[in-house]
């Protein structure tokens, strides 16, 4: 085989890769825009036993005498929430999990209809929210199921991003939401299961059942916990089942109701901190505790849980109705940070390898999840690591000529 034979064979050998990554990409892309519908199935023998599916309304037995599930697999990218009561004492947990390096903050005064919030998130993707009664929220990711929309019920203005601000503005109990999504009409898919808390104690997860209709998975009264992930708690087919993440939380949480000692915020954070990710895939943006009787919020950046920044929810909302001096701005969640916490985020975010933050910033903006996106990751750290590689020969081959 002469040089130039030899030379035109890896030149179709090359082109033949790019054909590939590109065809990877674009089957990413289609997968996202047209994602295959889910088929709901019933749930395997031996699990059907756990749950009520006639009611759907259930309580998932979280008291500290239950053993941990067993979870296995290392800790992954994804969302862990969870409510915890202890006599008078309510604790609601979130870590916020993703690919981004920051998020807003902002507050909505209310008016006289509807109940004042603070938010994290985007005023387009809310992540977490606190009403002036101690109703919080946040959510895990899931795979797409659809649901029953209920078309009979009252309509709902908004997408489906407006959901949990029409229940924070107009519920303050646990109860009360539940009754909210009784009356009004779903949309038609869930990608998310919904966990609020309230100042009793109270709290639930709203999740797509397998065959369509909503669950209410319910805390138990009194001392105990409920703790969601990125599987679906009432039909563990749809999510990351089993889940260590889980595990960990469940096991914390059930040894902080046993203790004699008094739950601070302190313990909820540690549980946070137990079950953050610090990945190339994922990392924990943002913490927050929310001491719901009291109406005290601890936010935290970039998994730095010794340095939060307190809020007090009402003072939050009264400085923006009053529109006063020290009404709060919206905006950058990193900025109601002291400036060395924001460098030290800064560094964390940085300790991510350059090719991978291009891919998920990519990612993030075509809004892309699941498998799609994991063939669409691999897809553009392949086309960038390649461009890379032809630039530095080129660059190479001129500094030799």
């Amino acid at each position: 085989m002469n040089a130039q034979t030899f030379s035109h064979g890896i030149l179709k050998t090359r082109n033949l890769m790019y054909l590939l990554m590109i065809a990877l990409l674009l089957t990413a892309c289609e997968m996202s825009a047209n994602p295959i519908p889910h088929q709901p199935k019933p749930l395997p023998a031996g699990l059907s036993d756990l749950f009520d599916l006639s009611g759907y309304d259930q309580s998932l037995q979280c008291s500290p005498d239950l053993p941990v599930p067993a979870c296995s697999g290392s800790i992954s990218s994804g969302c862990t929430v969870f409510t915890v009561s202890k006599g008078d004492q309510v604790f609601f947990g979130g870590n916020d999990d993703y690919i981004i390096p920051d998020l807003h903050y902002w507050v909505d005064p209310g008016n006289g209809d509807n109940y004042g919030a603070i938010w994290t998130g985007t005023r387009d993707n809310v992540q977490q929210g606190v009403n002036e009664k101690g109703l919080a929220y946040d959510a895990n990711g899931l795979p797409r199921m659809d649901t029953n929309p209920h078309l009979e019920r009252a309509p709902v203005s908004g997408g489906y991003n407006s959901y949990q601000i029409h229940i924070l503005h107009e519920c303050a109990t646990v109860e009360e939401v539940i009754g909210w999504v009784n009356t009004h009409q779903w949309p038609s898919y869930m990608h998310d299961q919904m966990h609020f808390a309230d100042a009793t104690g109270d709290a639930v997860i709203i999740s797509a059942g397998f065959d369509g209709e909503i669950v209410f998975t319910r805390k138990p009264p009194g001392d105990g916990f409920l703790v969601s992930t990125n599987f679906n708690v009432a039909f563990h087919g749809n999510g990351s089942y089993p889940c260590q993440r889980y595990a960990t939380a469940t096991a914390q949480l059930a040894q902080l109701v046993r203790q004699d000692d008094n739950l601070t915020f302190q313990d909820a954070a540690n549980v946070l901190d137990a079950v953050h990710v610090e990945e190339d895939t994922g990392w924990t943006i943002e913490s927050m505790v929310a001491d719901l009787p009291h109406g005290i919020v601890y936010l935290y950046y970039f998994y730095q849980y010794d340095r939060p920044v307190v809020l007090n929810v009402m003072e939050e909302i009264a400085s923006a109705r009053a529109e006063g001096p020290n009404a709060r701005a919206e905006g950058p969640l990193s900025e109601l940070f002291p400036k060395d916490v924001q460098q030290e985020a800064t560094r964390r975010y940085q300790r991510v390898p350059l090719l991978s933050r291009i891919a998920l910033w990519l990612i993030s903006r075509l809004g892309i999840g699941g498998t799609a996106g994991t063939i669409c990751l691999t897809s553009v750290l392949m086309v960038v690591a390649v461009v890379v590689v032809i630039v530095v020969r080129r660059r190479t081959r001129k500094s030799h000529g």
